[in-house]
């Protein structure tokens, strides 16, 4: 049967199971617009700027490791999505973006051309894959590429610019199943090497963990592999609540209470993550054990011993590797449970139910302006447990490590950042999971960068709570300048309006809350509210209180 290019993209797009597209329209994609409109089948969900609409989509693949489609059109509409895709490159969000350039016979005349661009190039550094499709009858294998690249090994985001005149043109294509262009297998390791780690975590006295995005999905294999270890476990920065805070073997992030535990390990087991710069604090040994034997299990072979030898390297799916590393656990009898009998276990508890203690003051703190421990305690509180809670980045992001309890994995933005993006990747997440609350806590400064968005949950009926800390200045960079610069402030102070106004105005629900006391009735109300929500928190901004400890 004859299809137009258009046709056969949203035909590729189904047969891979497909049922959302995140974008802004254009002229150049009404074609594929006008075919969307006649399948009820897919979901076309409009932004207001192309970057937040990439970034909604990588919210969307990180919650459900199904890849994320955005679709825009040429020239500024495509160079938006730049840092957006990158992001998906550094959390291996596997994701699709679909450029539509201008037609084949126009292309490189660039300025005399209106939006002309080479994106190929612009792309290929953040993307695992980056070309330009001519033909019409390319189309097809070039989504079968695009798909096949973002879900292979390490997941990453693609890019395909797809010239305009193909979206008309007729040709009669077969659009195959992905069965018959991609294989659905996870990677088990080397049985060699995951037998000389058996060898070393059966031996070890006092194994650590640490747990990167990598190991998403492999959790209950992973909790029974820890508990016969007693094997205590932290996450990377960009990773809380993958394991449980409230876990007897959890350490939180890395840093504060799992300094003790990683300094003092024999042997540490790295899963899914990379050592990157902030987990590690500067790739030294601050946090890192000096003298343990390395266990690095990822998926991608450039990883292992980038940052740190290691004594074994395990290239696979985590899923894969942790199953024969807890059957080889298994076939030892390898049994340290009940984890509640063991000393260094217990003594790690200890610590962590003093940690929690020296929290009291501040988190039953009557001060106003409200302290965010206070609000971290009193969300934490009048959240369910599987509600999925992410914080910014900046200082924001910093108390949240700090002073929030993460039951559920967070989705969180990795190191690649831009101002706002936790917001709209947190509606990508929840249109990923719409019967699961979903919220964002942010600064004032980052949510003016996508303020606008909360038109799009209205309009979308995208019902995710916002909490947003309101202080009026860029927190992290005040502290910067009150130790290193004198008190000598320049850009650092922010001009706010009445955001839950504004929430008002867009058909949102919005609340500014000033007294502590009403934190949690609040928190109750926007989420009864059932609509998009964004509750105001007037925060101290004192000197002291700009930070959290140690960050």
């Amino acid at each position: 049967m004859q299809l137009s290019g258009a046709q056969l993209i949203i035909e590729a797009l189904k047969v891979e199971g497909v049922n959302r597209i995140f974008g802004v329209s254009s002229s150049p994609t009404l074609s594929i617009m006008d075919v969307l409109y006649h399948e009820p089948q897919i979901r076309y969900i409009q932004t207001n700027h192309e970057q937040n609409a990439m970034y909604m989509a990588n919210g969307y693949a990180r919650a459900t490791r199904t890849p994320g489609v955005c679709l825009v059109g040429p020239g500024p509409a495509t160079t938006h999505c730049v840092s957006a895709v990158a992001q998906a490159y550094y959390t291996c969000a596997p994701c699709v973006l679909i450029g539509v350039e201008y037609p084949t016979r126009t292309h490189g005349l660039g300025s005399a051309i209106h939006h002309d661009l080479d994106a190929v190039p612009i792309f290929k550094p953040v993307t695992k894959l980056s070309l330009r499709v001519h033909r019409v009858d390319r189309i097809v294998e070039s989504l079968q590429m695009a798909f096949r690249t973002a879900l292979s090994g390490r997941n990453g985001p693609v890019y395909i610019g797809i010239a305009r005149d193909t979206l008309t043109n007729m040709v009669d294509v077969e659009v195959p199943a992905p069965q018959k262009y991609r294989v659905a297998y996870t990677h088990p390791a080397d049985p060699a090497a995951v037998a000389r780690a058996v060898e070393l975590l059966a031996a070890a006295e006092r194994p650590a963990a640490l747990i990167g995005g990598g190991a998403a999905g492999a959790l209950d294999v992973l909790l029974e592999l820890a508990g016969r270890l007693a094997m205590p476990m932290a996450a990377t920065r960009h990773n809380k609540g993958i394991i449980p805070e409230d876990h007897p073997l959890a350490l939180g992030t890395l840093g504060n209470l799992s300094t003790k535990a990683m300094q003092e390990a024999d042997v540490l087991l790295a899963v899914g993550c990379t050592f990157d710069q902030f987990t590690t604090k500067g790739f030294g040994h601050k946090v890192m054990p000096q003298n343990a034997g390395i266990i690095q299990v990822n998926i991608d072979p450039t990883e292992i011993g980038k940052i740190y030898p290691v004594d074994v390297g395990l290239l696979g799916d985590a899923f894969s590797v942790l199953t024969g590393l807890l059957e080889g656990i298994r076939g030892k009898k390898v049994d340290r449970r009940p984890v509640e009998q063991n000393r260094r276990i217990q003594e790690l508890l200890r610590e962590k139910r003093q940690r929690q203690e020296s929290f009291l003051p501040l988190q039953t703190s009557s001060q106003v302006p409200i302290h965010r421990m206070r609000l971290l305690h009193d969300l934490r509180k009048a959240l369910p447990r599987d509600a999925i809670v992410a914080g910014e980045s900046g200082s924001t992001h910093g108390w949240f490590l700090y002073g929030f309890e993460s039951l559920a994995h967070n989705c969180a933005v990795g190191g690649w950042h831009s101002l706002g993006a936790e917001f709209v990747e947190s509606m990508g997440v929840k249109v990923a999971f719409p019967d699961r609350i979903v919220t964002c806590v942010t600064g004032d400064g980052s949510m003016m960068a996508t303020l606008h968005e909360l038109v799009t949950a209205v309009a979308q009926d995208i019902r995710l709570l916002c909490v947003v800390c309101h202080n009026d200045i860029f927190g992290n960079m005040r502290h910067t300048q009150i130790k290193q610069f004198g008190g000598r402030f320049i850009s650092t102070d922010l001009l706010i309006p009445n955001l839950s106004k504004v929430a008002r105005e867009f058909g949102a629900y919005g609340e500014r809350v000033s007294s502590p006391d009403e934190i949690i009735p609040a928190v109750g109300r926007a989420i009864d509210s059932g609509k998009p929500a964004l509750l105001e928190i007037m925060i101290d901004a004192s000197p002291e209180n700009l930070v959290a400890p140690g960050h």
